[in-house]
């Protein structure tokens, strides 16, 4: 398996240093940044990070912030790991609160270091599915293990494309999606290119959910946004 890739925001020149050598050497592919404008940019405008590594003390616009506008006006969903010096309770829930997913204080070694990151890697990968595999909109069902779909009990063919994006529309349903989000996690593309694809796609899948009712579209667009699935259960 390929190692992560991995981006650091951290304005300490000897940190960032020694956060880029300890994890190169651990074999992973390494971008490293000095300040959380920069960091949030990068984070935006590259894709296929596996891993965000964000000082909590940055010059102006500080970790807590950079972590808050990336989870609430980005959509990026990638793992981030915490580092600060800020060891106490309330700046751990924080970052926790604002979407953290581990927090590391400062100082730590390279064991400790490589190992937190092992961890947030190895849970983003094994993130489970819904213990209820299957997911019935209509009559529309979908299972999200055998990556099949049918509807009224008939087979359905979608393509891969069409079936990763209504997949990640179901798991996060009920809430708006970002087009920068879906260009991002879902093509694997910047999010500044200028495609009708994802349209294409959602217009595909509204067909062959709902017809051309829209009213029962169970895709909604969110004008300026992005799109959000209404509706449906998970069922047994």
């Amino acid at each position: 398996m390929a190692k992560a890739r991995l981006l650091i925001i951290e304005d300490e020149a000897q940190v960032r240093e020694a956060l880029t050598l300890y994890l190169e050497a651990a074999g992973y592919e390494v971008d490293a940044v000095a300040t959380g404008e920069a960091g949030r940019e990068q984070a935006i405008q590259v894709p296929g990070y596996d891993l965000i590594l964000l000082d909590a003390r940055l010059p102006g616009r500080d970790g807590f912030e950079v972590l808050r506008q990336l989870r609430e006006e980005d959509g990026v969903l990638t793992p981030v790991l915490m580092l600060t010096a800020l060891g106490d309770r309330e700046h751990r829930l924080k970052g926790f609160e604002l979407g953290a997913d581990d927090y590391l204080a400062k100082p730590f070694t390279p064991e400790e270091l490589l190992a937190r990151v092992e961890a947030v890697l190895r849970r983003a990968r094994s993130q489970p599915l819904p213990e209820k595999r299957r997911f019935r909109v209509g009559g529309i069902e979908v299972d999200l293990e055998q990556g099949t779909v049918t509807r009224n009990g008939q087979p359905v063919a979608l393509t891969d494309m069409e079936f990763r994006l209504l997949r990640y529309l179901i798991l996060h349903r009920g809430r708006t999606v970002r087009r920068e989000q879906l260009l991002r996690e879902v093509w694997g593309l910047p999010p500044t290119v200028q495609t009708r694809t994802i349209d294409r796609h959602i217009n595909a899948l509204r067909r062959i959910m709902d017809g051309e009712d829209e009213a029962s579209w169970p895709i909604q667009s969110v004008y300026g946004i992005g799109y959000r699935l209404v509706g449906g259960e998970f069922v047994d």
